[in-house]
């Protein structure tokens, strides 16, 4: 294995690396595709905080053929310098996961590297940005193989236990061939923006959006501002947008009140993050049931941040029945109250709807989802819950019907509805630890299944001599 290394902490790192490399065999036998040439062991589609320590992690065992691919220009994979907004990540400065078990690949090790023992001693939580320059480094540090501006259309199953891949690149279109994928696509890779008839019926499109969309809000100084939804990305759309000069924000919800519970912070145990893969369907469906059902509230600071502008307002039971637009402004009536707004911004969330997923167009209908495979008791019915994919202990796709594509084995799904089979934290930083390493052994484990015949009879083939040593026989 190779790796970069040129500052102290590259360095470090590569020692580390080379610590650890035992066993250092390049043991993945290549496959040709259908073009000739050796097919990658692993396509990872996405290069955020999960593609690449599933990336890293392979490498580390010898996988070598493992390309990443991102939609985004280099330097912007996920949401951290495009929609995402808050000041800081919402998970503990500790979390752990992305460095595989090695320090000097940590964020902590490289925080320390750049701002010394006080800085890391005094930081609260991860700075937003901070955390995007780390993932930067993490790439060239560990020397991956990252394919920008490449947007996955199609995943086509090929003969051989292989997949055709297209993606749409500024060149052109462009077909690579994979043995596994892991779909590490985060929050939008199982459905799409969900923004209501009522806004997108008749507002016009340059006066409003979601909250997940790059939003200029340079243009909304001066502006009244209006947001249907109170999740955390609402508040933090809120705060920017008055950051920006807008002359007010009027947040509506339809809930009678924020919620006051967030036990996602109690899930955050050993015990429970490793394990929930192994729970009963019941249990499973119980605690995603519970936190759909009670919501999450806002980050402490960022709510605090947010109504400390007095052009805040908050409006809970408000939810919005019509919009029309009239000379420019957009009139929005609630019950027997009227808003009128500039600008209007959907935090309505993210469908799970695989459905709307081009690239999963040649699979879905093969893919079982939850609604396959259980049905919850009577008061538990939800669903949006049902039409989550059911996904094997290790993020793998499985069969609506058995026997009838084996091939889903070889795809894991990291995105956001993988959550009520591996956890609710499963695709995000809080459970990096667990579920990278359990993709990274599905994989290898594939990888080596798929070779068994010719490594036995390359294993009888061969004569297992030691190096010659000197002996002593008494006689």
């Amino acid at each position: 294995m190779k790796f970069h290394s040129s500052s102290a902490l590259d360095v470090r790192l590569n020692d580390d690396l080379v610590a650890t490399s035992y066993p250092d065999i390049d043991w993945v036998r290549p496959v040709a595709g259908p073009d000739g040439q050796p097919a990658l062991d692993c396509a990872v589609i996405g290069a955020g905080q999960m593609g690449l320590t599933i990336a890293a992690g392979l490498k580390r065992e010898c996988v070598g053929r493992v390309a990443l691919f991102d939609r985004a220009t280099a330097g912007f994979e996920g949401p951290w310098l495009t929609f995402a907004r808050m000041q800081t990540l919402r998970t503990p400065k500790f979390v752990t996961g992305t460095e595989l078990g090695l320090p000097s690949l940590g964020f902590r090790a490289w925080w320390i590297a750049r701002n010394g023992q006080e800085g890391w001693d005094s930081l609260g939580r991860i700075p937003r940005t901070a955390w995007m320059e780390y993932l930067v480094w993490y790439r060239q540090a560990m020397g991956l193989d990252v394919r920008n501006d490449h947007n996955l259309q199609a995943i086509s199953p090929r003969d051989g236990g292989l997949f055709r891949l297209l993606f749409a690149t500024a060149a052109g279109s462009r077909e690579v061939y994979a043995r596994t994928v892991v779909l590490a696509t985060g929050s939008e890779g199982g459905g799409g923006h969900i923004v209501p008839p009522l806004i997108a019926n008749a507002v016009p499109p340059k006066q409003f959006a979601h909250t997940n969309d790059t939003i200029d809000f340079a243009p909304l100084a001066g502006k009244r501002i209006g947001i249907l939804g109170a999740g955390a990305s609402a508040f933090d759309t809120a705060i920017a947008a008055l950051e920006a000069g807008a002359a007010s924000v009027d947040l509506c919800f339809r809930r009678e009140g924020l919620p006051q519970e967030n036990p996602r912070r109690w899930m955050e145990s050993s015990g429970f993050l490793s394990s929930f893969g192994a729970f009963s369907d019941e249990l499973k469906w119980r605690y995603m049931h519970r936190l759909y059902t009670i919501g999450q509230p806002p980050p402490l600071p960022t709510f605090e941040r947010a109504v400390s502008f007095p052009t805040f307002r908050m409006h809970a039971g408000t939810p919005w029945d019509t919009c029309r637009t009239q000379n420019k402004a957009i009139e929005v009536r609630s019950g027997d109250r009227t808003f009128e707004f500039d600008f209007v911004v959907a935090g309505t969330g993210i469908s799970v709807d695989l459905d709307l997923r081009q690239e999963l167009d040649e699979l879905r209908p093969q893919i079982a989802l939850w609604q396959d495979r259980f049905t919850p008791p009577a008061d538990l019915r939800h669903g949006i819950l049902s039409s989550f994919p059911y996904l094997g202990r290790h993020g793998e796709f499985t069969e609506r019907e058995q026997g009838a594509a084996p091939y889903l084995q070889r795809i894991c799904f990291l995105a956001r509805p993988a959550t009520l089979s591996l956890g609710p934290v499963a695709a995000s930083n809080s459970a990096l630890k667990y579920v990278g390493p359990r993709v990274i052994r599905h994989i290898i484990q594939t990888l080596s299944l798929d070779q068994t015949e010719a490594d036995w009879q390359q294993f009888m083939s061969i004569k297992h001599f030691e190096r010659p040593v000197e002996t002593r026989i008494s006689k």
